[in-house]
């Protein structure tokens, strides 16, 4: 296996994780964990496991630096998992929060040639795009076409997909000055730290004896070593190595990994529909990658 396609393999391996961190959320949320606990729980522990290997720069070279870590743990932290799970839990079409915040790949393309004036919007691109777009819509909508009108859901799920374009984008401005190990290890502080301000205004606290609960405890362990720390150290490495871009294109496979995980823990039924959608999302992230050079 060549070295490219073995970022694209730890790209669409780290999406399809992501994806399946919906199940594993909603085992701790009918628990009486709250989405912002849930988030805190996570990076708190992810925080201190890597501490004692990637314990320099502590402080960043410039103000900076220590700025744009901030943005890092708002977007890529507190406000995403606030906007994105606060949509889940107050509407019950949750495919309308999925498709909303799969638009992810595409805000990233356009804000990438907007900020950074790379030509990334391709007719290719955009095929590419709508076909993947397209089998995601399918796999979330799983036979059952439901979406929710709601505006604050529309709102805060275009929202979140925006949080995590700026993120993205603000990786590639603290990826040439400092470690992958360094810029995760400050977002999981920087977004514990945002997010203990959201705690001072609406507090709520999780009974110790919930956390002892295997299953609970099971959980929280998977989001913060799997899905926080492993996934979050490769994301920022794999951006680095083929761009920002063609990396966030693999998040169209967030929806397909959810709805397996689905099926496997909640049950939930795979129809004829999602199957065509995951061909279709196969063949248009295929699309939008084929020719990607940056390694």
């Amino acid at each position: 296996m060549s070295r490219k396609i073995f970022l694209h393999f730890l790209a669409l391996l780290t999406s399809l994780i992501w994806g399946s961190t919906f199940a594993v959320s909603k085992v701790l949320l009918n628990n009486g964990l709250s989405p912002a606990g849930i988030m805190t729980l996570r990076f708190l522990l992810a925080y201190f496991l890597m501490l004692p290997f990637a314990h320099k720069h502590l402080i960043s070279k410039t103000w900076k630096d220590e700025l744009r870590f901030i943005i890092c743990g708002l977007t890529g932290g507190s406000l995403y998992f606030l906007a994105e799970n606060t949509a889940v839990e107050i509407t019950s079409a949750s495919s309308t929060v999925a498709l909303l915040v799969c638009l992810t790949p595409v805000f990233t393309a356009v804000a990438n040639s907007i900020v950074y004036k790379e030509k990334t919007l391709s007719k290719r691109f955009l095929s590419g795009s709508f076909v993947a777009l397209a089998g995601t819509a399918l796999v979330v909508f799983n036979g059952v076409f439901v979406l929710d009108d709601n505006p604050l859901v529309i709102v805060l799920s275009i929202g979140a997909g925006l949080c995590w374009t700026v993120y993205s984008l603000e990786l590639r401005v603290l990826e040439k000055n400092y470690s992958s190990d360094t810029i995760t290890r400050k977002v999981f502080f920087w977004g514990v730290m945002t997010m203990a301000v959201y705690f001072l205004f609406f507090p709520k606290s999780t009974p110790p004896e919930t956390l002892l609960k295997p299953e609970v405890a099971f959980c929280l362990i998977f989001l913060a070593i799997i899905a926080s720390l492993g996934c979050f150290l490769v994301w920022n490495m794999v951006i680095k190595r083929i761009g920002v871009v063609t990396a966030s294109n693999y998040l169209f496979f967030n929806p397909v990994s959810a709805l397996i995980t689905a099926h496997a823990v909640l049950d939930e039924k795979i129809t004829v529909y999602a199957v065509i959608g995951c061909v279709l999302t196969i063949t248009g992230v295929y699309l939008c990658n084929r020719h990607s050079t940056k390694v």
